[in-house]
């Protein structure tokens, strides 16, 4: 059996999910950070790029249903600044009314973000408009069946990922460009705190040569048509000394299979983006990788608490 639990999702995970209805513990503040249900989050994430301009973006929103809440929307970025106030399109909304009547296999987030299911966990259209600015008409088609990450107890399905092909148009102030890669979306349906995890780095580091060769970092690794989780994946990065962002990236790992993963990457441009919902920064990158020495494009997002950001930040800037 494939060992990413494909098997356990329907197609009706392709709609929102119920959220935690968790009773507040006796002596738990409402709205702390150990109040499950007012922290159910589900969110829902498409990326794209045009490798050629050295473009990426993102298509990624969140609802907070017991609290009637959305957020999230649409960026892009290229190699000509890292700040998301400088960006060639930046819109992430926070706190818009989340409609009670709503459906994700046909929905407009209050964001302006579309999605329409097409084929169950396999195939979508994605679209967005803002004003003369922007607009965007994409399809993604899976080239994969999903990765299914279980938790809480009983282990249950609360995340996936699945790589596939994203075609289609971006029009950026009048300029057209025609998009057509292999990338990454996700899914996650469960609490998430605002406070994030302490420490920094890390990483949610993907790339795909093609269908039958392809990596998550972490997680799996695709060879000759054939997935196995990793079981070893060590990520070591190369900054630039004057900002801090990531310039290199290799990914050394071992599936269960036995096999190496050697996976080396170039970041071609990038952007220090807020995390929507959460007191924190990702840096997020377009990368040019080669997997095992067969060329690949994907993307690095490397996420930080602000305040270790920071520490992070004085500490290289006070180093030679």
């Amino acid at each position: 059996m494939d060992p990413g639990n494909a098997h356990l999702l329907a197609p009706e995970d392709d709609d929102f999910h119920a959220p935690s209805t968790t009773t507040t513990p006796s002596g738990v503040r409402p709205g702390s950070s150990f109040d499950e249900a007012w922290w159910f989050h589900e969110t829902c994430w498409f990326w794209f790029f045009v490798p050629e301009r050295k473009l990426g973006g993102w298509l990624y929103n969140w609802v907070r249903p017991n609290i009637g809440v959305s957020g999230g929307g649409c960026w892009v970025w290229d190699d000509t600044t890292f700040l998301h106030m400088e960006v060639p399109y930046y819109a992430n909304y926070s706190n818009q009314l989340l409609p009670e009547k709503r459906d994700l296999r046909d929905f407009t987030y209050p964001s302006g973000v579309s999605v329409k299911m097409l084929e169950p966990l396999k195939r979508y259209r994605l679209g967005f408009r803002d004003r003369d600015w922007i607009h965007l008409d994409l399809e993604y088609d899976a080239i994969m069946e999903p990765w299914v990450s279980l938790r809480g107890d009983p282990p249950t399905p609360q995340h996936l990922d699945q790589v596939g092909r994203v075609t289609g148009e971006l029009v950026l102030y009048g300029d057209k460009l025609d998009v057509d890669c292999l990338a990454i979306r996700d899914r996650t349906w469960s609490r998430r705190a605002e406070r994030y995890r302490e420490g920094g780095g890390g990483g949610y580091t993907n790339a795909a040569a093609g269908p039958d060769l392809l990596f998550l970092h972490g997680r799996y690794f695709i060879a000759d048509g054939v997935r196995a989780e990793l079981v070893e994946s060590e990520r070591t990065v190369e900054r630039d000394p004057e900002h801090g962002y990531i310039t290199r990236i290799a990914v050394r790992g071992k599936d269960t299979e036995g096999r190496a993963l050697e996976a080396e990457g170039r970041s071609l441009s990038r952007m220090a983006m807020p995390i929507p919902g959460v007191h924190g920064v990702v840096w997020t990158s377009l990368v040019d990788w080669t997997i095992n020495g067969v060329q690949a494009w994907g993307e690095d997002q490397e996420p930080w608490p602000l305040t270790s950001w920071a520490a992070f930040r004085r500490e290289q800037r006070a180093s030679p």
